[in-house]
């Protein structure tokens, strides 16, 4: 049948009916959706006043567990498993995990649910369901059924579900990335020991497969997350042929060791690596032809109690690669190593200023014997550039007072040198700032015009005017007259 012109008053009416149904029909949708939103959250409002208590009772100890476990199995509904995942996991367990709360969920019955859909075993949602139930729309469409799967695999890490391993680590060959990754940090947080060889390997495939779905940084996270006492499974790669899988087991166990070691100088790693593991740090990774690899291994190899550490440190410290010495000069900033003080002081005069830098911060922290070697070393080095370094880092380490105080009880001392030639080069905001403090008494500062009052540094020119006019002590004002008197000139220029 041709179309009409005459018609098109009576289409573009049915066509505006058609979309004004369309458009009350969403709208009605909207409203429903609203109702239904603010019933569920009116439920849920209800549910933690009258069970949120009962659950913190049940956790701190203070509500009997069969009390609190009957009044929670009270709860009734569609949506139950629902509510009671959100109550009971709404305030996240500390790292260590609860053990009262791990019962609970498995008491109730959400461990089981969880370990069901983790599998994939998610029974699909009717059309009303789809509308009614918070998870209906997820359980109506097979392809968001990851979602549920993830965050069932999050909740069981959540609680450290030891049990469930297995299963967290079948979920790594799952097609879905997002999965996997929620799998990789539930296994971190549960931290069961069959579990580490799983995501070792995944670390080696992931290395020797040209697109992994999971990224190194992923599993290196977990690995590293893992007790210092599954180290020994890392063994074997620290002995592949491929480089970075040797680099990735060695930084690894480096962040492993620096976890559990949470800067405790006297940590010892022997008690807790095996003999195998330990030997390797000693006699293959510090030769080894991956200069990353060497690098890595200084930090792990100052925490062995092994006599052979420091001999293999400073084979490190004259390596060819200069981040390899950089990590061995830093390796070396640990009291056991003070008595070799002057090995250290060595890597001074290297050619990379970031390793003259680390060697500086390593001898500082050494106390009284490093300062003497920085001093020294300050004062005969012909290297101007190793010479600022040094001068940069007594500043740093607030290290200034000391040598005025020094430089005040000895008199033409060590110290005085070294403040002369930091005041030559320039660096005396520091020492102004003390001797205009309460650090500087009356006679630091009559020394320190004695010593250095004639010097044509602008500030400490401008410091003896200010005192030669405010000074009140009459000592120090006509110390500060006469600096004036002798050295106007030279401070002129």
């Amino acid at each position: 049948m041709p179309f009409l012109i005459e018609h098109i008053t009576e289409v573009v009416f049915v066509l505006f009916v058609l979309a004004l149904l369309g458009n009350l029909f969403l709208i009605g949708i909207v409203f429903l959706r609203r109702r239904r939103r603010q019933s569920f959250f009116h439920r849920i409002d209800a549910l933690r006043e009258q069970y949120g208590p009962v659950i913190a009772g049940v956790l701190s100890g203070h509500i009997a567990y069969a009390r609190g476990l009957g009044e929670l199995r009270g709860i009734a509904g569609p949506d139950r498993l629902f509510m009671l995942e959100r109550l009971c996991l709404e305030n996240k367990p500390a790292s260590g995990g609860n053990p009262v709360l791990k019962r609970l969920c498995e008491d109730l019955g959400l461990v089981k649910i969880w370990q069901q859909r983790l599998m994939g075993q998610i029974d699909q949602a009717s059309l009303r369901e789809a509308l009614t139930h918070p998870q209906g729309l997820v359980r109506r469409v097979k392809f968001l059924h990851f979602l549920i799967r993830s965050k069932s695999a999050e909740n069981l890490g959540l609680i450290r579900h030891e049990p469930s391993w297995p299963l967290l680590v079948k979920a790594l060959e799952d097609s879905n990335p997002d999965l996997q990754v929620v799998a990789v940090r539930a296994l971190a947080a549960i931290q069961h020991p069959g579990s580490f060889p799983a995501l070792v390997e995944r670390l080696q495939k992931g290395v020797l497969e040209p697109n992994p779905i999971l990224s190194i940084r992923t599993l290196k996270s977990a690995l590293v997350s893992f007790p210092l006492q599954n180290a020994g499974e890392l063994l074997a790669s620290l002995r592949h042929a491929n480089p970075r899988i040797r680099f990735l087991a060695t930084d690894t166990i480096r962040g492993m060791v620096e976890r559990e070691a949470g800067g405790n100088p006297d940590f010892s790693l022997d008690p807790k690596m095996g003999a195998e593991v330990v030997e390797a740090f000693l006699t293959a990774l510090p030769f080894d032809t991956n200069p990353d690899v060497r690098a890595r291994a200084a930090p792990v190899i100052a925490y062995l109690a092994d006599p052979r550490a420091a001999s293999t440190l400073f084979t490190l410290l004259e390596d060819a690669a200069w981040f390899v010495r950089l990590h061995a000069a830093r390796s070396l900033a640990k009291r056991r190593f003070v008595s070799h003080a002057g090995r250290t002081a060595t890597a001074l005069t290297d050619p990379n200023w970031r390793v003259r830098e680390a060697a500086v911060r390593t001898l500082r922290g050494f106390g009284s014997a490093g300062l003497d070697l920085l001093t020294a070393h300050f004062l005969e080095t012909r290297d101007r550039y190793s010479r600022e370094q040094v001068a940069d880092e007594l500043q740093r380490a607030g290290l200034i007072p000391e040598l005025l105080a020094r430089c005040a009880e000895t008199g033409n001392g060590r110290e005085t040198a070294v403040l002369s030639h930091l005041a030559e080069m320039g660096k005396t905001s520091y020492m102004i700032s003390v001797l205009e403090s309460g650090e500087g008494s009356g006679h630091l500062r009559k020394k320190f015009l004695q010593e250095f009052g004639q010097y044509p540094d602008p500030q400490i020119h401008r410091w003896v005017e200010q005192e030669a006019v405010q000074e009140a002590d009459f000592d120090v004002r006509a110390l500060a007259q006469a600096a004036l008197a002798a050295g106007h000139p030279r401070g002129e220029r």
